[in-house]
């Protein structure tokens, strides 16, 4: 029987391998980076290998909670390039399907399983930074603040801006403010524009002075996450590598200096998260101060985007369910945080008039739907194509219908009135939406894909920053050449275009990442896992209201908390045993 159950594991093993190669075979012509299925298949293989040798064993509801995560990743791979598949009713098309998926599932439950079991490793323990901690954040700041300055004052200067930046600058001018782009990050723009006031009247002066203000803000976050890493004592090359990417990688350059509310969104991202796993795993003599990060993490996270406060409330809730008792202060801080955060982007946005946001901004997905259902003539009744053509101009859905982007739906294609009309007849818009979707089941299916696979799919070729500040419309901008901005072109050149640095620009690679560490905390019953849970929601958010399907700005927090979360799940630092009481020596008679 022995002998019988060994022959079935090996028999097993090998057809687990064959599938993964066919998986990675039947990839080879996707649209998206290769080199990213490539990285997976190595990982999973290595994977299967160490835990044929060791056989892990779990309990039940992790093992059925590890199988329907790996056939989630699966189906994703598998329906992000349907193409590859069509017609799905060939009889190859359809057995090549179903190797990949069984591939994918083998390749993603291989690496969850020996993740299970193999982390944490046990890290090398504290550093002597905790008697210096503030030594060590100066220096951390120093040289990241150094490099983001060195940057904008030779190659960015004096500030990189996107459409977006100048809807800001213009609500800025006129004083009539809109919360379609957060309005309290406008006013943050205005605060660093009225400071660089007292010094300057120039424009490209001015904006200098929020390009400064913005690099030193980013370096405080990434060096208090680094101090965190040194501090929670993990390999010192895991926190060498993570400075590395924080001031080497072209998105974090150019996103210090760039005038989005999507920098600091990455960056309050980051300090909530690096302030939240120093409170649960007790680092730092000063806990006040954790505290105090927590707090302003979470509150610029739920103000500088419309969907943090939220995002925030979920994360508020799973604590009060995780932690109950155990942590109250950090609750009670948490229950400010959400008060403070609802009051300033309510009442009181109310009261000073600014507008809200328009309700199509969290319709994009179907809108796309219902658009493609237009653009490929499905049939629709005569009650549902009068609700239509009181929202769209329908001939002009078919010509600007894009699968990768709905804003020439929602800004070319819609009537002036139609958000109006949506915002008065939601429910009726809605069941035209549901009764489309039961009719068109297949194309709905394809215009979810299609406008949502980058943020859960390998990684895809497409614009990541912005280096330009529209010089026509603004009067800012300065063209400057010095060898200094050629040795940044060249870092450039050499960490964009290697194909095996693409895995580094994928945003479904690191979505991914971020959500098997988070399941692996969980599993293994740490707390920690709270700390990638608001991330693992963002891109929830994603796959359901994303205008773009691979809009890199919108997954930049993932990219700055990536490291951290990933280092603090693959190590674990014991705390320090409390020293013993000293024995009582007995007096003498």
């Amino acid at each position: 029987m022995k002998k019988i159950l060994v022959n079935n594991r090996k028999t097993l093993f090998f057809l687990e391998l064959f599938l993964i190669f066919c998986w990675l075979a039947n990839l080879m012509e996707t649209d998206s980076y290769y080199s990213v299925y490539l990285l997976c298949a190595v990982a999973g293989v290595a994977c299967l290998c160490d835990n044929a040798r060791t056989r892990p064993v779990f309990r039940r509801w992790i093992l059925v909670l590890t199988d329907l995560l790996a056939a989630l990743f699966a189906l994703a791979t598998v329906l992000a390039n349907y193409p590859l598949f069509e017609p799905i009713t060939g009889l190859m098309n359809l057995f090549n399907g179903a190797c990949s998926l069984a591939g994918g599932f083998f390749l993603a439950r291989g690496i969850l399983v020996w993740a299970l079991f193999r982390l944490p490793a046990e890290a090398p323990g504290p550093r002597p930074a905790e008697k210096s901690p503030a030594l060590v954040f100066a220096l951390f700041f120093a040289a990241v603040a150094g490099v983001f300055l060195l940057f904008l004052f030779t190659t960015g200067y004096p500030v990189y801006l996107a459409a977006d930046s100048i809807t800001s600058l213009e609500q800025i001018q006129s004083g009539i403010y809109s919360n379609h782009h957060p309005y309290w990050y406008t006013r943050f723009i205005e605060l660093c524009l009225r400071l660089g006031l007292l010094f300057t009247r120039d424009g490209n002066a001015l904006c200098a002075v929020y390009s400064t203000i913005q690099c030193l803000i980013m370096a405080a976050c990434f060096a208090y996450t680094l101090l965190t890493l040194y501090q929670a004592g993990v390999p010192r090359w895991c926190v060498a590598v993570t400075f590395l990417m924080y001031t080497c990688l072209s998105y974090n350059l150019t996103y210090s200096i760039t005038m989005w509310k999507d920098t600091l969104f990455g960056g309050f991202s980051l300090l909530l998260i690096a302030s939240l796993y120093r409170l649960l795993r007790g680092i730092g003599r000063k806990s006040w101060l954790n505290y105090l990060v927590f707090a302003l993490g979470g509150a610029g996270f739920c103000l500088v985007r419309n969907n943090g406060l939220p995002v925030f409330l979920i994360l508020a809730a799973a604590m009060v369910i995780f932690l109950g008792k155990k942590r109250k202060k950090l609750l009670l801080v948490a229950a400010a945080v959400l008060v403070f955060s609802w009051v300033m982007t309510g009442p009181v946005l109310s009261a000073l008039g600014v507008s809200d946001t328009e309700i199509v901004e969290m319709l994009g997905v179907p809108l796309q739907q219902i658009a493609r259902v237009v653009a490929n003539d499905c049939p629709v009744s005569e009650s549902d194509r009068e609700i239509l053509e009181n929202i769209f101009w329908l001939d002009r859905v078919k010509e600007l219908y894009s699968p990768e982007i709905v804003d020439p739906i929602k800004f070319e294609a819609m009537r002036p009135e139609g958000d109006a009309y949506i915002s008065e007849h939601l429910g009726r818009f809605l069941g035209l939406w549901a009764r489309l979707g039961r009719q068109n089941p297949g194309e709905y299916l394809k215009a979810w894909v299609e406008l949502t696979k980058g943020f859960w799919n390998g990684g895809y070729s497409f614009w990541i920053y912005i280096r330009y500040t529209y010089p026509d419309i603004t009067g800012i901008g300065v063209t400057m050449e010095n060898p200094v901005r050629s040795l940044f072109e060249a870092l450039f050149r050499y960490t964009e275009k290697p194909v095996i640095l693409q895995p580094l620009y994928s945003i479904g690679l690191q979505i991914w990442v971020i959500i098997g560490c988070c399941f692996v905390c969980f599993a293994r019953k740490r707390e920690e896992f709270l700390t990638a849970l608001p991330l693992v929601v963002l891109a929830a958010v994603l796959w359901v209201m994303t205008p773009v399907y691979a809009e890199f700005r919108y997954a930049y927090p993932m990219f700055t908390a990536c490291p951290l979360i990933l280092f603090m799940t693959a190590y674990h630092t014991p705390p320090a045993p409390s020293p013993e009481p000293a024995a009582e020596v007995p007096e003498e008679a």
